[in-house]
């Protein structure tokens, strides 16, 4: 009996001390102004189709190559971004700062936003300057998959529009950026994809680099047979000044 009231005080003893060390780990605090690197830790390309994730890299290096040659990260700066900042208010917002090659000339871009979640693992700013998208009439899978593939998808307010238009509605959020965080270590994520269809007769294809978002795993279960999705998730470390 002495014995098994040992055994419970020591396990006692050993779940406190977890929970002990669980509260002292350091918790990112936003504020203060941190530089974004534009050499981005490259993460590892995957595929999925309807049947599963594809681990053959040389037919994914293919498929990659000749669909949109170059789209996803090899070793060196993110095109066509050149400079980075990020600067918290302390107030819950932050300000987003970039700069990128467009056509010849530098275009700089400044975004207010707010930060709407923020867990141990991720923070979340919205942008508070919203866009319009234009929903077609007849939506193929390319279309659907701009939004299915966000890890953190923006809220969407759509309305109906008169088929004269030539869509059948329009929808306006506010663009998410995800933040990375591995205690007070942030990085900016950074989400770029390649997709196909071939189904029913009709076929779209696309390719999309630097969002700064994170991957949606629940996407490859609703992929339809003739999907093919290649993905890739990188990040770029922020250094606080």
């Amino acid at each position: 009996m002495k014995q098994l009231f040992y055994s419970l005080g020591l396990s006692i003893a050993l779940l406190a001390g977890c929970k002990d060390k669980a509260e002292e780990e350091p918790r990112f605090e936003a504020t203060g102004t941190y530089t974004i690197t534009t050499a981005p830790v490259a993460g590892a390309v995957r595929m999925f189709t309807r049947a599963g994730e594809v681990s053959n890299a040389p037919l994914i290096r293919r498929f990659a190559e000749r669909n949109y040659s170059g789209l996803l990260y090899s070793p060196g700066a993110v095109s066509p971004y050149l400079s980075g900042e990020l600067a918290f208010a302390g107030n819950g917002q932050a300000t987003l700062t970039t700069t990128a090659s467009q056509m010849g000339s530098v275009v700089a871009t400044t975004l207010v936003c707010d930060i709407t979640s923020q867990t141990s693992k991720s923070l979340v700013l919205t942008s508070r300057l919203p866009t319009v998208a234009y929903t077609p009439t007849a939506p193929n899978a390319c279309y659907s998959i701009v939004r299915d593939i966000k890890g953190v998808a923006p809220v969407y307010t759509c309305t109906a529009l008169s088929p004269s238009t030539g869509y059948s509605g329009q929808c306006e959020s506010k663009p998410v950026y995800v933040l990375n965080l591995r205690g007070t270590q942030p990085s900016l994520a950074l989400l770029s994809y390649i997709f196909s269809a071939a189904n029913a007769g009709q076929t779209c294809s696309l390719g999309y680099r630097n969002d700064f978002n994170t991957f949606n795993t629940a996407l490859p279960g609703r992929l339809n047979a003739g999907d093919t999705l290649v993905v890739q998730e990188s990040e770029l470390p922020l250094v606080k000044k």
